[in-house]
């Protein structure tokens, strides 16, 4: 079921960041993905606009609580418009996502 644009007040602060999501859908497999503005407290800046999209893992055993949320993808910019686009693309592109993740994974093994 999707929710393309959540409640304000699901608005959440953590570590000195206010996230407001504005969009979850299911992935295939059980997981799912969200699409989420990101404001810094210590970036006061109004015309600069940061976003994310995640994937949030509920097929993952509960002994890995970490890995349950994968930043996908960041996007930082000065139009909105641009910056939730390229979010959405991301987000509604299943082969986009697991592109990313899988390049992510490859690049933590290296390290």
């Amino acid at each position: 079921m999707r929710a393309p644009f959540q409640d304000a007040s699901e608005r959440s602060v953590h570590e000195g960041m206010t996230v407001e999501p504005l969009y979850t859908r299911p992935l295939p497999g059980g997981d799912s993905v969200h699409v989420e503005l990101v404001r810094d407290a210590d970036i006061a800046r109004a015309d600069h606009l940061r976003g994310r999209v995640v994937m949030q893992r509920h097929s993952a055993p509960q002994s890995q609580v970490d890995d349950q949320r994968v930043i996908v993808a960041e996007v930082e910019g000065d139009d909105p418009n641009v910056v939730v686009a390229e979010l959405f693309r991301i987000a509604r592109d299943n082969a986009a996502i697991a592109r990313r993740v899988l390049r992510q994974q490859a690049s933590d093994r290296d390290h």
